[in-house]
């Protein structure tokens, strides 16, 4: 099994960096070789405020960084809009697809039951 490392962040002013197993993307789903990653206002609450596996922060356990940038280095099935090898920045909020806010390119402030953030 092939091995990463990832930030995760515990809570409590805690960061650890751990080794964790590649993913495998699943359909629809690519896979990033993350080169950058910027920390997000709520990164930075989960590392000193909040960070109780609840709420906004619900992502306790998880790798840290959603919004980076980086090299596709594999797809699953389905996935067309881009290939192995791709340079991309990956925007941490998938909306609806629908609403006025969404087709304007505005998912973040999609305010559909559909709207996800990635953690």
């Amino acid at each position: 099994m092939s091995m990463m490392r990832g930030v995760i962040l515990p809570g409590n002013q805690q960061v650890e960096l751990r080794e964790v197993p590649v993913p495998e993307p699943g359909p629809g789903q690519v896979l990033v070789r993350m080169q950058a990653s910027g920390l997000c206002g709520s990164d930075l609450r989960a590392i000193y405020y909040q960070h109780t596996g609840a709420g906004a922060e619900r992502y306790q356990g998880c790798i840290a960084g959603h919004e980076p940038a980086g090299q596709v280095e594999a797809v699953g099935s389905g996935v067309r809009s881009v290939r192995p090898g791709d340079r991309v920045v990956v925007y941490h909020i998938a909306g609806c697809g629908h609403c006025w806010d969404c087709r304007g390119g505005w998912m973040i402030n999609c305010s559909s039951p559909e709207r996800a953030a990635y953690g």
